[in-house]
């Protein structure tokens, strides 16, 4: 009998890894449902690297009656799809773009509009979106920016804005982006510039289009003194800026509301950049809600729908 037992509860754990594994296609779209049973990544388009027009991924996707959040783009999703003449929309509940997701979509055009919901832009990211236009704001949600993301990505004519969330920038991240006319950081302390495989280049910076970073009031010797200061490609003339770049960094958005019932069971969730939130589903009675900020803090409120 436990011979027997065990190898059923083995077959239930074989079929809910299959599950947890389903393939499925939405508006010309592929998805995988992620491990969590819950969520989904989307992994490519039907049509390969054939895909024409625009690319449009959604903040949920709905297959057999259950509805996904999208929350990754997958490795090499896109990688090589020369043909999409279009603009590229992401979704607000997407978390992490994956390796080499967007490499070398050189037709991809307009600006390009990161969520506040990704944390981690993985390597190769965008490498060679040169359609790209205007400036490029990295949003206060993500953390790690891995190597050669955007590299080659001369289309961006405008400002490069990278904000005091992220704590680690990957070798050649920005390298021979050759049009932006401003740089910003926004963080106080330098974030970390990645060594490439043989721990002797870095070259996130370089080739890009200029050789001037603002920083923080106060922050200057500290930019002078790392990697991020004429060092294999790095800025040449760093300079503060005591006023536009800290109403940056005094005025974070949220990034994330929960809302839990008072016996802790979450009732609504929200990702994204946001002013409200819709509690019209929720039945009557009092609520704690936790608000995360871009910058970290955390707030807890209860509330109560009458």
């Amino acid at each position: 009998m436990k011979r027997l037992y065990t190898f059923v509860i083995s077959l239930l754990c074989g079929i809910l890894a299959v599950n947890a594994q389903e393939t499925f296609i939405a508006n010309n779209l592929v998805y995988s449902v992620n491990d969590d049973g819950v969520s989904a990544t989307v992994t490519g388009h039907v049509d390969g690297t054939e895909a024409t027009g625009s690319i449009v991924i959604p903040d949920f996707v709905s297959n057999n009656g259950n509805e996904y959040p999208v929350t990754r783009i997958g490795e090499n999703a896109f990688a090589n799809t020369h043909s999409l003449h279009g603009t590229l929309t992401i979704g607000n509940n997407v978390t992490e773009i994956g390796y080499a997701a967007f490499v070398k979509c050189d037709s991809l055009s307009g600006n390009l509009n990161i969520p506040n919901s990704v944390v981690i832009i993985n390597a190769h990211a965008f490498n060679g979106c040169h359609g790209f236009t205007g400036s490029l704001t990295i949003p206060p949600s993500v953390t790690k920016i891995y190597g050669c993301a955007f590299e080659f990505c001369i289309g961006f004519d405008g400002t490069l804005t990278i904000p005091n969330s992220v704590d680690f920038i990957g070798s050649h991240a920005f390298e021979f982006c050759s049009n932006f006319t401003k740089a910003v950081s926004l963080a106080e302390e330098p974030p970390t510039l990645g060594y490439d495989n043989n721990n002797t280049t870095i070259f996130q910076f370089d080739g890009f289009g200029c050789s001037t970073l603002i920083v923080p009031c106060g922050s200057k010797t500290k930019y002078e003194n790392s990697p991020w200061h004429d060092s294999f490609g790095g800025f040449s003339t760093i300079i503060e800026d005591c006023e536009n770049v800290l109403e940056l960094n005094d005025n974070p958005i949220p990034v994330a509301i929960d809302i839990f019932s008072l016996d802790g069971r979450l009732v609504k969730s929200q990702k994204n950049n946001f002013s409200t939130i819709d509690i019209s589903s929720i039945p009557m009675g009092v609520y704690i809600v936790k608000i995360k900020m871009a910058d970290g803090r955390e707030f807890s409120e209860k509330i109560i729908k009458e």
